[in-house]
């Protein structure tokens, strides 16, 4: 198949109606010869700030010499973002050929189901067969993230890379990540209220489905649940505390069962010293001189802290990464979508965030660098989400929104949420296109001279593409 065939091919497989489980993955990755097993994997969960920390930790891994492999989801505009070596999506022609290859082993098992009724996938170190049946009753086509997955796996192992940063797609221990077996280490970042549905509808439940991806006698890096502390001393509600807690204790027990050993990133003795629109510096006791990370928002320090603690964990673990290529590595990461600045004047910010707890430190991180000035949010959302959480957390510091229809069948129309807006008394435009609401954003705050506007597009994923690639549009014309 050629680039766009495989486009094709991917988005005809439906993504819903699939028994829970990693048989897939597994079976699919053993047809295809375990590569998997001839990689090192840093393996990470949370609800929010996974995919900064891989960002990170990539970065840094790179900037101390190592051949890195990234594997995020979603992507903002096309499929290749999601694989990466050494910070470069891979090519048209490389996407094609290796899910080719896996859409063919795919066609391989059922071809073999279909004739046989059941296959024995893979083979032992001494080349005979192993002892896992694929049985035509209990085989399910793959889904599209499990292609994703395995064609990612596949390309890392080809690329030869020296460690792979795997980012969880959904919750932990049955996502088709997990279906990894070397992991040199674990993180889970802060866990928030998403995919409640499918995850559960408590902390717990949330923290229980993450923690699936502690393995035996592992590494594991679980960050501070909320920056209580951090900066300003801010502690939270007895209640708050207690659901921290309780988080923690289930990573703990989780590690205590799995004879696996649980690191907390050190917060004592941390020091903001500077922040603005291009990043922060802090210092921490991790090292003598402070450290510059160029990712903006508070919630980042915190995110900064985990990486840290990972790189420590990782150094003793026989890796060799210097102070030098940490500096060099937060210096110079960048990650889109999270916070980021698209233009100054006036100021436009994207951030990804997609649920109540993003949005509370998307809110907290514009707070944080403006103070009580007010915000232009462009804003869309998906209607399974807690929108009377976000919409108040928002209403704190808004001064007017522009809202949209996130592409999803999942989307809260535009011009209902608009509606719900202007009955809590807001100003709200509902725009069909992204260009429309970006085009009346910029026009708006341009005829308010010097009234210091800012602007911040936030509410789903599904939009952050498109709003971003307005700005690089913008930058074309005027080149």
């Amino acid at each position: 198949m050629d680039y766009n065939s495989c486009l094709e091919y991917i988005n005809k497989i439906p993504w819903t109606a699939r028994k829970v489980g990693l048989h897939r993955i597994k079976a699919l990755l053993e047809v295809l010869g375990r590569p998997d097993k001839d990689l090192r994997f840093i393996h990470v969960a949370g609800t929010n700030g996974k995919g900064s920390v891989c960002a990170m930790l990539e970065s840094v891994l790179r900037a101390a010499g190592y051949r890195t492999g990234l594997f995020t989801s979603p992507h903002l505009l096309r499929y290749n973002e999601r694989m990466k070596v050494d910070n470069r999506d891979i090519s048209d022609d490389e996407f094609a050929e290796v899910i080719s290859r896996v859409a063919a082993t795919v066609d391989k098992i059922e071809q073999k189901l279909n004739n046989t009724g059941d296959l024995e996938s893979g083979k032992d170190s001494g080349g005979k067969n192993k002892k896992r049946h694929i049985d035509k009753e209990t085989w399910e086509s793959p889904s599209e993230f499990e292609i994703l997955t395995a064609a990612g796996i596949l390309w890392f192992k080809e690329k030869k890379c020296d460690i792979v940063i795997l980012e969880v797609g959904l919750g932990g221990e049955f996502d088709s990540t997990n279906a990894i077996e070397k992991k040199e280490l674990a993180v889970i970042t802060p866990i928030g209220f998403d995919h409640t549905a499918i995850l559960g509808n408590t902390l717990r439940e949330i923290a229980s489905a993450k923690a699936g991806i502690i393995t035996e006698v592992s590494d594991v890096v679980v960050s501070r649940q909320g920056r209580e502390g951090l900066i300003a001393n801010e502690y939270p509600l007895k209640e708050v505390l207690t659901d921290k807690m309780s988080i923690l204790n289930v990573f703990s027990s989780r590690c205590i069962e799995k004879k696996a050993k649980l690191h907390i990133p050190d917060t004592f003795g941390f020091k903001l010293i500077s922040k603005d629109i291009d990043g922060q510096v802090f210092k921490s006791r991790y090292y003598d001189e402070p450290l510059r990370l160029s990712l903006v928002g508070e919630y980042q320090l915190l995110n900064a802290l985990t990486v840290l603690e990972s790189i420590r964990v990782l150094n003793k673990k026989g890796y060799k990464i210097s102070k030098q290529a940490v500096e060099q590595g937060l210096k110079t990461v960048r990650w889109a979508a999270r916070f980021e600045v698209l233009n100054r004047n006036p100021i436009f910010i994207l951030d990804g965030a997609h649920n109540e707890h993003g949005i509370d430190a998307a809110v907290d991180a514009l707070r944080w660098l403006f103070g009580d000035r007010k915000i232009t949010y462009i804003l869309g959302i998906l209607s399974d989400k807690n929108i009377d959480a976000m919409l108040n957390k928002l209403y704190t510091n808004a001064k007017s929104f522009i809202t949209l229809t996130p592409e999803s069948t999942r989307a809260l129309a535009g011009e209902k949420l608009a509606e719900r807006l202007r009955g809590a008394g807001f100003e709200a435009v509902n725009f069909d296109t992204p260009q429309e609401a970006v085009g009346y954003a910029m026009e708006k705050a341009e005829q308010s001279l010097g009234t210091d506007e800012v602007i911040c597009s936030l509410g789903s994923l599904y939009l952050a593409g498109d709003i971003r690639s307005c700005f690089a549009n913008i930058k074309k014309k005027n080149e």
